[in-house]
């Protein structure tokens, strides 16, 4: 039976033959002290068989590991992989650890959590008599009497893998082994100063449990993770933000963010409008005198898309075109860039129209719009990002809708510029959407949600030309 430091390391990976996913699986388990100094690895072929890659990308992910001086190759009798863990820059392996995680990263992993760590919970009250809870109980409190954070974190895991292992599923089980390998390790890494409330959210969990009460567990169990990663995006965001006294903002210091927000929101939209037309632009002079389209149109929209959101990134990460019409340029379907942030280079987008009908989307333009049309945030048909459009029709002389301009921007992009100057108003402040989800906020519990109407405001301030609110929170009410 494997320990559970094993257990936790060397978890399948969700996705794989990703070589950079192993290596950071297993340099944060080093780092964070989930693999302790001189533990030996299973040999290549049996750690590529547990985390289910090939043994190819598996020695790709030990050779950066070595070249860092986290693992080390002995040969001879008793050889093998060994870890070589830097137990004594603690602080800087938890802040370098973090910073590798976005905040949307963050929140995507907080809502898979909440949702996994629920659906377990709600499955055991639904076996619960049918199951044994003594070892689960008695794992719930565990996390209050650990002397030491690195106690604590094993304590907290282990009641989630108990957890899991509770709703009798073995693909549940190992997705929460697999999501504690990737971040239990980082709550506890980020002392959050005693157990006793963990403790308290974990007896609660099992309350409900050993009840039989489904709805009641799942919400103990969502509330608990949600708390937990609540309070890792906060430390996360401290990251990005000048350190402060912790003093409340004055009015001046408050009055100052917020011109600067909005000159701010100002710019943003100004690359999304100007780019629009010079998409706009393109399309009507490549129409002009050939109503028929003609030869070579479609590659010069391309060019013109291609190199307006070169120029436009970083604010955009995609820009483009969607031909309605097939008569102007010889088919129907996307004309459009996107820049990955993982490449330099703009790359053209592909979709399959048989099971995508973009004027259903979020960032079609109703009919009879006029200008530019804003969309909510949301996620892609593709499911890779996170965004907002920006977008506008595009008609011809007698009215026929030739096809739609749009550019799209990373939520996480406005989380990354907005973070300095959210950082000077006060604690819960929030920029929303119009329907109210957040796009960026300097609390945690807000990353990702949506502002309540209940929820008490003191001010609301409209940002210029976009359908954007601005929200300042109230310190006093802020947990």
């Amino acid at each position: 039976m494997s320990s559970w430091r094993e257990q936790l390391a060397f978890a399948p990976l969700e996705i794989a033959e990703r070589g950079e996913e192993i290596g950071e699986r297993l340099r944060h388990a080093i780092e964070l002290g989930v693999l302790e100094d001189g533990t030996q690895l299973p040999s290549e072929s049996d750690l590529a068989g547990m985390m289910r890659v090939s043994t190819q990308t598996l020695r790709t992910a030990l050779a950066e590991l070595r070249h860092l001086g986290l693992v080390e190759t002995r040969r001879g009798r008793g050889g093998g992989s060994f870890v070589k863990a830097n137990n004594g820059d603690s602080l800087r392996v938890r802040t370098e650890t973090l910073a590798s995680y976005s905040l949307e990263d963050l929140r995507d992993l907080r809502e898979y959590r909440a949702a996994l760590t629920g659906s377990a919970a709600a499955a055991a009250a639904e076996r619960s008599q049918q199951i044994p809870l003594g070892r689960l109980e008695s794992l719930a409190g565990i996390v209050e009497t650990a002397g030491q954070p690195a106690d604590m974190m094993r304590a907290d895991i282990r009641f989630h893998i108990e957890l899991a292992a509770a709703a009798r599923s073995v693909r549940l089980t190992r997705q929460e082994l697999a999501l504690q390998a990737d971040v239990g390790p980082l709550i506890w890494s980020s002392a959050p100063g005693g157990g006793r409330e963990a403790a308290q959210e974990h007896e609660a969990i099992v309350e409900a449990i050993r009840a039989g009460d489904a709805d009641r567990a799942r919400a103990h169990a969502e509330e608990h993770v949600r708390h937990d990663m609540n309070r890792l995006i906060d430390l996360r965001m401290s990251l990005d933000t000048a350190s402060s006294s912790g003093a409340p903002p004055t009015a001046n210091e408050i009055d100052s963010a917020v011109s600067s927000i909005k000159a701010l929101t100002g710019k943003i939209q100004q690359t999304a409008v100007t780019s629009l037309q010079i998409v706009e632009d393109t399309v009507r002079a490549l129409l002009d005198g050939a109503p028929s389209g003609r030869p070579g149109a479609l590659d010069e929209l391309y060019a013109a898309a291609r190199r307006t959101l070169e120029e436009a990134s970083p604010t955009l990460i995609g820009l483009g075109f969607f031909i309605t019409d097939p008569s102007f340029f010889g088919q129907s379907g996307f004309a459009w860039f996107y820049k990955p942030s993982d490449r330099q280079a703009p790359q053209r987008v592909s979709q399959d129209l048989q099971y995508y009908d973009p004027s259903a989307t979020a960032w079609w333009p109703p009919d009879g719009a006029k200008g530019i049309h804003s969309s909510y945030a949301y996620v892609d048909a593709n499911g890779h990002n996170y965004i907002i459009d920006f977008s506008k029709r595009v008609t011809a002389d007698d009215g026929r809708l030739i096809g739609v301009a749009g550019a799209d921007i990373l939520i996480s992009h406005l989380q990354t510029v907005f973070a300095p100057l959210m950082a000077s108003l006060p604690q819960g402040s929030c920029i929303v959407d119009q329907n109210g989800v957040v796009i960026t906020t300097n609390s945690g519990s807000l990353v990702g949600g949506t502002l309540s109407p209940d929820v008490p405001r003191r001010r609301r301030i409209p940002l210029p030309n976009v359908t954007w609110s601005l929200y300042l929170g109230d310190a006093e009410r802020t947990r």
